[in-house]
């Protein structure tokens, strides 16, 4: 008998195993930190879970990353570009997720080489796809520094080389390879691509178009597992060091990895990015820059490169099988729960749904093209009872839970929110919850938020209410001493109910990932709605945003001087773990350098930037009456002066442009570098008309300042302001096109770009 239940066993497991779908992951390194979120997916099987069965693949010298994804010799790709280029045409990789928002990647170079144009003749030590793709090729190509010119060999992936002199130049991690020479003591100097315009993201997960068009849920699984590894991953660090170090045999001290892992954590930037996050608007830029630098052919185009769009752009939206349209004609409709009272992203009113969330169902109703029913519950306690006992075939906005997961499977997120406490205007603010044992804070009873705290903080006492209106009438009347829940839905209530009696004093480190709940008992159904969340655009839910958001601000009794002073401490937090957050993570003075300076023209560099236009965003979207101007400039015919006179006279222009701007603009402006001849200015506290005014001040002041050469310098100059309730990605591009509007009708002029309609 034992025997027959082995045997059933073991066919079980056998059976199983034969029923995931292989597939493979070609790295572009050997393992350390920066695949930590891949092993996380393997070892914990987040990937078995998704039915997949996944090879990990180490790098190895000669392997063509790029070659083998597009010819399926691997079924997905993680490279140190968003776009890749070869022989002036970008190869058709379909984008699925970046995990580096700032690539790590730099030349190390021995000390008297100090600049790029200080490499021709030396030797240079790369691997393949570094030297032929990344950041460091575009710098290698705008310095025209070539194997004609000078000694290009291969990886040795180790320091031995460098130290022995008998390389001068080698590619470098920053997390990784300069923590070893800082422990040895040997003198090196950074080339940073990024301090001379060439910015790019890193570990980019990539496929082909036909594992993306053909495979659609089986990579949008793949994805979903990666993320899922990465944050577990980022929460349970030293677990993942000893993997790397007794099961991959990574050959690293343990000090070593966890100076990795900070350094992964500072370049994932979760405080802006959710994990996987794609910038978009960074990847445009640098096809631009490519362009303009003559790297690409005349003809050339983007085209459609990220995984969401490729798949809408084929499916018109949404690509059913024909087994999923055979369910959805058996089915008839779809019946919905969904939380009565959690606006502005849902609610039932007058017998509606109504909310961000009804407006999300709406749109998936029309393109399925059949009823999604709501089905009326008084609380969210009781949608997740309907659900279970399957009276209610989704919820339309939950987080996964294990308790949920038994009876539900979840979709990918379409929102993410940031975690939140509310409490009186009496209560300090509060940096770490713990401090509060002792004190009720309340939850609603279902939401996953409460479990999760419950966990979390067994010691803390968790009182669960039934609704956000409850909750936040106990903290008013002091039977709570606060309230957790997201940011948005606190900050209406707050703004709509409770101006002057409560305010946000705190903000936890978790954020709540929303997507659909669907019954688990019918597999078919989470297969679609997976579907329909993919294909999900920015454009169609910054629009159902405004409309709900634009209807909370139109409630008439609101005082906005109270509604500043209620914010006022938010933005005070928002800025204070700012602020903590990178200064935890500043190990050095060469790593502070490195990750806010241009190195040539001593202004911002991109990063740092970014990090700026993150910030008035946010003060943007805070306050109604808040302004904030930017300035995108390119310098006219720059190509021609480096072309001409040689990159180091191009450089000293670089830098006399950085002391005119100084020199004209305020103070509290902030200058950065953008990219290669692209600076961008950002002005807080400007409206758009004293914007245009500041820049065609400056765009006098450069074409009237002494260079010392034989034709004039001039700028071109875009300017704008920062749109509230729209991303930084949106409001850059249409400063962008203002900025090219200016190059197009003959350059030295200033171009305002129109404002949209909210």
């Amino acid at each position: 008998m034992v025997r027959f239940f082995l045997f059933v066993i073991v066919s079980a497991l056998l059976l199983q195993a034969n029923s995931l779908q292989k597939v493979s992951v070609q790295l572009d390194w050997k393992y350390q930190f920066e695949f930590a979120g891949f092993i996380a997916a393997q070892e914990h099987g987040y990937y078995r879970d998704a039915g997949l069965d996944v090879e990990l693949r180490e790098y190895e010298e000669g392997t063509d990353i790029v070659s083998d994804v597009l010819t399926q010799k691997a079924t997905y790709g993680v490279y140190n570009s968003s776009i890749v280029v070869e022989n002036g045409r970008v190869k058709p990789i379909v984008l699925l997720a970046t995990y580096f928002q700032h690539s790590p990647l730099v030349f190390v170079a021995q000390k008297g080489i100090e600049t790029p144009a200080d490499m021709v003749g030396k030797t240079i030590m790369g691997t393949t796809d570094e030297l032929k793709y990344s950041s460091l090729a575009l710098l290698l190509a705008h310095f025209n520094i070539t194997p004609k010119n000078s000694h290009f060999i291969p990886h040795t992936f180790n320091i031995d080389a460098f130290i022995e002199k008998k390389v001068d130049v080698m590619s470098a991690f920053s997390s990784n390879q300069l923590y070893d020479l800082d422990r040895l003591g040997i003198p090196y100097t950074i080339i940073d691509p990024g301090q001379y315009g060439f910015v790019m993201s890193a570990v980019n997960l990539f496929t082909s178009q036909k594992e993306a068009l053909y495979h659609t849920e089986r990579t949008q699984k793949f994805i979903d597992a990666t993320n899922r590894g990465w944050a577990y991953a980022l929460d349970h660090e030293d677990e993942i060091i000893d993997l790397l170090i007794h099961k991959y045999h990574v050959g690293k001290t343990r000090s070593k990895l966890k100076y990795e892992a900070k350094i992964t954590r500072k370049l994932m930037m979760r405080d802006f990015f959710p994990i996987g996050q794609v910038n978009e608007e960074l990847s445009i830029r640098s096809f631009k820059q490519l362009m303009q630098a003559g790297a690409l052919v005349e003809e050339q185009k983007l085209g459609r490169f990220m995984f969401k769009e490729v798949i809408g752009n084929a499916n018109g939206g949404v690509a059913l099988s024909t087994a999923e349209k055979e369910y959805l004609l058996r089915k008839k409709k779809i019946s919905m729960c969904i939380d009565p009272e959690w606006y502005p992203f849902e609610r039932i009113e007058d017998g509606k749904h109504i909310g961000i969330a009804a407006d999300v169902m709406k749109n998936f109703e029309q393109k399925l093209g059949i009823a999604i029913q709501l089905v009326p519950t008084r609380s969210w306690d009781e949608s997740l009872h309907y659900a279970q006992e399957r009276k209610c075939d989704i919820l339309s906005l939950a987080s996964a839970t294990p308790q949920r997961q038994k009876y539900m499977d979840f979709t990918s997120a379409y929102i993410t929110l940031p975690i939140v406490m509310a409490t009186s205007m009496d209560k300090p603010f509060t940096e770490n919850i713990t401090t509060l044992i002792g004190k009720k804070i309340g939850s609603v009873k279902g939401y996953a938020i409460t479990e999760k705290l419950k966990e979390q903080f067994p010691q803390m006492d968790i009182v669960e209410v039934d609704s956000i209106k409850d909750g936040l009438k106990e903290v008013e009347n002091g039977s709570l001493y606060g309230y957790i829940d997201n940011l948005v839905v606190v900050s209406t209530y707050i703004q709509k109910e409770y101006t002057g009696t409560l305010k946000v004093s705190s903000r936890l480190e978790d954020k709540v990932l929303l997507g659909v709940g669907t019954r688990n008992d019918e597999p078919i159904l989470h297969g679609i709605f997976e579907k329909l969340v993919a294909g999900l655009d920015e454009p169609t839910m910054q629009e159902i945003y405004n409309r709900w958001t634009a209807t909370v601000e139109q409630v008439p009794w609101i005082d906005q001087s109270k509604l500043w002073k209620a914010f006022a401490l938010l933005s005070i937090v928002g800025l204070v773990f700012f602020m903590r957050y990178y200064e935890l993570k500043r190990y050095n003075a060469k790593l502070i350098k490195l990750s806010i300076i241009d190195k040539l023209t001593g202004l911002y560099n991109r990063q740092k930037t970014d990090e700026k236009l993150m910030e008035e965003q946010r003060k943007v979207d805070r306050y109604r009456e808040y302004k904030c101007g930017v300035m995108i400039l390119d310098i006219d015919y720059f190509k021609t002066v480096n072309d001409t006179l040689g990159h180091q006279e191009g450089d000293r222009i670089l830098q006399l442009l950085a002391e005119v701007f100084k020199n004209t603009l305020r103070q509290t402006d902030t200058i950065g570098r953008w990219g290669g001849e692209e600076f961008i200015v950002i002005l807080p506290n400007t409206s758009l008309e004293q914007s245009y005014s500041a820049a065609e001040n400056l765009r006098q002041s450069v074409e009237t300042f002494p260079f010392g050469i034989d034709r004039p310098v001039t700028v071109s100059i875009g300017v704008g302001e920062l749109i509230r309730m729209r991303t930084v990605h949106e409001n850059i591009a249409r400063i962008d096109e203002a900025l090219y509007e200016a190059k197009n009708s003959g350059r030295n002029k200033v171009c305002k770009e129109p404002i949209p309609s909210i």
